[in-house]
């Protein structure tokens, strides 16, 4: 189990709070999809997908981690689950992707991302990437 501090807790409840979570996920996405293209396969056969309907999907997963930091990993037992089994994706994406966030993030709080809050970050998404990636197991 990951130990979070107040400091921790209140960064990423905080940050994740305030911002346009969808427009975030959406260019972390684009991102993701322009620097690893080979990312973007799991996309091409998906009847009605868009970049934004996935960005909402993924926002709402990473609000679930938020609001259930020292629980991720049965909070997303099924998302991995799917990921995995049905999906086919690559475990290794999910790392591509939360590196885009954190840049997102990074680009909106300019100076305020100091490698303090990086830290921050990058904690959570590790322990959100390893959540996801359970069932690959």
């Amino acid at each position: 189990m990951v130990h979070w501090t107040q400091e921790e807790k209140g960064e990423i409840t905080h940050t994740w709070g305030s911002v346009d979570k969808i427009k975030i996920i959406s260019s972390a996405l684009d991102r993701m999809f322009h620097v690893y293209p080979w990312t973007s396969r799991y996309f091409k056969d998906r009847h009605g997908f868009t970049v934004q309907g996935h960005a909402a999907k993924v926002s709402g997963a990473l609000s679930t981690a938020v609001t259930h930091l020292d629980d991720v990993k049965s909070q997303f037992k099924e998302l991995s689950r799917k990921h995995a089994e049905e999906l086919y994706v690559d475990a290794g994406s999910f790392h591509l992707l939360t590196t885009c966030v954190i840049v997102e993030l990074a680009w909106l709080k300019k100076e305020k991302f100091t490698p303090h809050i990086h830290a921050i970050w990058d904690k959570f998404f590790n322990v959100v990437v390893d959540a996801i990636s359970k069932q690959y197991h």
